[in-house]
């Protein structure tokens, strides 16, 4: 009786150290899974966080670049003060007689494009007068 019972549990024993050795396994490479997927995520995360910043350098450039365009744009508008319409109304205007200081008025002319165009386009006896 006491050889069966010793044998029992000996049976116990192994089994209950058979259940933790394989329970142990089972976790180790469970641990290790989540280690590689973690450390490959890690990984990613690198790379998106690399990728960003040099995302964020060329879009920083690329607004600099903008902000030097737009700049660039509206020193030229302001220093194109006629339009070609407004010079065709006025070479329309100096072939009709006006003044100089009429296209200055009525056309947002400088004085040096209004004398300009009188006197390429103006009564031609009007511009004799004004040249002596």
């Amino acid at each position: 009786m006491i050889i069966t019972t010793t044998i029992i549990i000996a049976a116990a024993l192994a089994i209950i150290t058979l259940i933790v050795v394989t329970t142990s396994y089972r976790l180790f490479k469970l641990n290790r899974m989540q280690a590689e997927k973690i450390a490959g995520l890690q990984s990613q995360l690198s790379v998106l966080c690399a990728g960003a910043v040099g995302t964020d350098d060329r879009i920083h450039k690329f607004e600099q670049t903008l902000s030097t365009l737009q700049e660039r744009h509206n020193t030229l508008s302001l220093g194109t003060t006629s339009s070609p319409q407004s010079y065709e109304h006025a070479i329309r205007l100096a072939r009709k007689g006006v003044s100089i200081d009429q296209l200055i008025d009525n056309c947002n002319l400088s004085d040096e494009e209004a004398h300009l165009i009188s006197r390429l386009h103006g009564d031609s006896d009007e511009d004799q007068q004004e040249l002596h």
